[in-house]
């Protein structure tokens, strides 16, 4: 049959517009067609209080089931459908179901209605948040993406703090070399060798600890083992290792409990509000039975 030669059937709703789900089976001998309420809508997200934008088309059919228009809608009564499949011409309308009496113009109003609740009781996006850093995810943002970006968001607090903790162990290298290297000039050839060496000894601890404050991580894998130096070592290069060490362990701590603020995640449920939800359009839509 032509398109031209097609006709909207005989029981067709007054002011009622009907659309049809074209699919595989739509020239297929025999094959029923099943009317349903069909409804188009626009949710534009654009949440205040976690930032996040974003706007969804959603095209979804309910089954009529009674002439109750009022009944509440479950997730399993509803089916998304693919608005770019619907046509306006007919089917052949030997294979159309029957319409009930009780679906007119004003039934579809008060379905209308009725599917504005559904969203409004129903639907939801998911983003990420991170409660602790108190920021949300953008819309199309994945979890690992998030992540990054709230290790980015911990760079400059984490900055601060290590400056803080070089303060701190720089003060206690400075108290180090008060106690060990001696301010009066050597008195003989032995104690200036010795004078020497210590300072070499320390400035190369120092560059060291210095080190690990720029480079914002340890170069060694700090562990809870307890410190045992060398034999023979001197007590200002003992002393000097073991600030050392308590240095690594520190940052690495510091940079531990960053991590875990950054990957500190969890999903957050976002519904919309009357003001976002866009009515677009809705009809009788005629679905062939293998669809429904």
């Amino acid at each position: 049959m032509s398109i031209s030669s097609q006709k909207e059937p005989t029981h067709a709703v007054s002011k009622v517009k009907h659309l049809y789900l074209a699919t595989e089976t739509q020239d297929t001998p025999g094959a029923g067609y099943s009317p349903y309420f069909y409804a188009e809508a626009k949710i534009d997200f654009n949440d205040i209080r976690t930032g996040f934008r974003e706007t969804l088309s959603l095209s979804q059919a309910f089954e009529i089931y009674s002439n109750n228009a009022d009944l509440l809608w479950a997730d399993d009564m509803v089916q998304n459908v693919d608005s770019q499949k619907l046509v306006s011409f007919t089917p052949d309308s030997k294979h159309l179901g029957n319409l009930p009496d009780f679906v007119d113009a004003e039934f579809v109003s008060r379905m209308e209605t009725q599917f504005i609740q559904y969203l409004l009781r129903s639907f939801s996006t998911r983003i990420f948040r991170n409660f602790t850093l108190n920021t949300y995810s953008s819309s199309g943002e994945s979890r690992d993406d998030f992540i990054n970006r709230c290790r980015e968001l911990c760079e400059n607090p984490k900055r601060k703090e290590l400056d803080l903790l070089h303060e701190v162990f720089s003060r206690r290298l400075e108290q180090t070399r008060q106690k060990y290297l001696a301010v009066n000039e050597p008195s003989g050839l032995e104690q200036s060798r010795t004078e020497s060496k210590n300072r070499d000894i320390f400035s190369l601890y120092s560059e060291r600890i210095g080190d690990l404050f720029y480079r914002r991580e340890s170069g060694a894998n700090p562990s809870a083992e307890p410190f045992y130096p060398p034999p023979g070592m001197q007590d200002m290069e003992e002393r000097l290792l073991s600030l050392e060490i308590e240095a690594q362990k520190t940052i690495a701590k510091l940079q531990e409990s960053y991590e875990e603020k950054a990957q500190t995640v969890d999903e957050y449920i976002l519904h919309p509000n009357l003001k976002d939800i866009h009515f677009v359009r809705s009809c009788i839509l005629w679905m062939p039975k293998k669809a429904g």
